[in-house]
């Protein structure tokens, strides 16, 4: 019996050791690798954008004088608008030509708004913060309310107001 328990032993012991030296040996072999997004902030958008938010904040409080906000605020927001840019390139929507800030967010608009009429589906929305950039997220990442997927009329794409029967733009009945 005692035999038995030593080679079960033995037997759990190489075990444990061939797991833990399997990567030596046998080096080819693929990693596994969890694909965790990058987090906004960690993004050079993102950078841009606190720093935006820091600097704002300092010379509210009286800590950066106007001539150094200004001065940091023209470094950080071409940083922003490049890194933008950039981020464009990658996912491409209609850009403006331009490149104002205020195209590129119309244009994001109406990408989100084409994507509601063809079916895809809507990034969530808070009712206080707005759309969330967490795309299986149940509560605001903010505030901490439940999030309900943004209401949209099958057929026109048009925004619903919560619990409504009847799309208010072409009259299509909405499913429960």
């Amino acid at each position: 019996m005692m035999l038995l328990e030593i080679a079960g032993a033995l037997a759990l012991g190489l075990l444990v050791l061939w797991l833990v030296f399997e990567p030596m040996f046998l080096p080819g072999r693929p990693e596994l690798s969890l694909l965790e997004p990058e987090a906004p902030e960690e993004t050079r958008r993102g950078v841009a954008l606190l720093a935006l938010k820091e600097i704002e904040f300092d010379r509210e409080t009286g800590k950066l004088s106007q001539r150094d906000y200004e001065l940091l605020k023209a470094r950080y927001g071409a940083e922003a608008l490049a890194a933008l840019e950039t981020e464009a390139a990658r996912h491409p929507v209609e850009l403006a030509a331009t490149g104002d800030p205020e195209e590129l967010i119309a244009a994001r608009l109406r990408a989100l708004r084409s994507a509601r009429s063809s079916g895809q589906p809507v990034p969530p929305a808070c009712r206080h913060c707005g759309p969330r950039p967490e795309p299986g997220a149940r509560f605001c990442s903010r505030c901490g309310l439940p999030l309900g997927a943004a209401a949209c009329c099958s057929d026109c794409g048009a925004a619903l107001p919560p619990e409504s029967r009847f799309c208010a733009a072409c009259g299509t009945r909405v499913a429960a």
